[in-house]
């Protein structure tokens, strides 16, 4: 059997892993290091309106449930189609835009009809039986044409309840909104208060969802 292109490509991808960080070591020249997450490194296809997402080595059964999680959101605007899949890659759509988190960096404001449109996108997954989990700044984009996108679906399959994204709403609700509350956050802060959440969240008590 002929191996496709993008096969190849996920082919060529080394990783490496150093200070307990997974890094990049090479790939093919026709990649271009998009970003890098705790279970996959995403390229740029150049000359493609496309990246390639292609998983660590560990994280093949994250790359099927991601594939099947698109899949049954395809036909919705929210999330990017799907073009090919394997073992440990998926191609998509490129999504050009600033994550909610590099908003929040460069000042770009956010909208509550942007809040919106995330409800929006989570409720189609829910319809078609889905359980979004896991939504935080750096898998909600911005798109150049002031539209907005999710990805990283992965974990939309698990079962239990996630607040996370009812935490941010609050959040953006009682302080963002605020007509004195600065637009622009330093980076810094946002790791902070990331890793204040989630030594919360995991903490052995009840959680309720977010009321606001």
């Amino acid at each position: 059997m002929t191996q496709s292109r993008y096969a190849y490509y996920a082919s060529t991808v080394l990783f490496g892993n150093k200070n307990k960080r997974v890094h990049v070591l090479q790939h093919h020249n026709d990649l271009q290091l998009y970003g890098i997450g705790r279970s996959a490194a995403v390229f740029k296809i150049k000359k493609e309106n496309r990246v390639i997402k292609i998983f660590y080595p560990q994280f093949k059964r994250t790359a099927m449930e991601e594939k099947q999680n698109y899949e049954r959101l395809n036909g919705s605007n929210y999330y990017p189609a799907i073009y090919e899949a394997g073992v440990n890659y998926l191609v998509m759509d490129f999504m050009e835009g600033k994550t909610f988190f590099e908003c929040l960096a460069k000042g770009i404001p956010l909208k509550p009809y942007h809040i919106k449109h995330v409800d929006n996108g989570l409720q189609y997954a829910r319809s078609v039986g889905l359980n979004p989990s896991d939504i935080h700044l750096h898998n909600l984009i911005l798109t150049n044409d002031d539209n907005v996108r999710i990805i990283d679906v992965a974990r939309f399959s698990q079962e239990k309840i996630c607040t996370q994204w009812d935490d941010l709403k609050c959040a953006y609700r009682q302080y963002y909104q605020r007509p004195f509350f600065p637009k622009k956050v330093p980076k810094w802060v946002m790791h902070t208060i990331s890793k204040l959440y989630q030594l919360y969240k995991y903490k052995p008590q009840k959680r309720k969802r977010a009321k606001c």
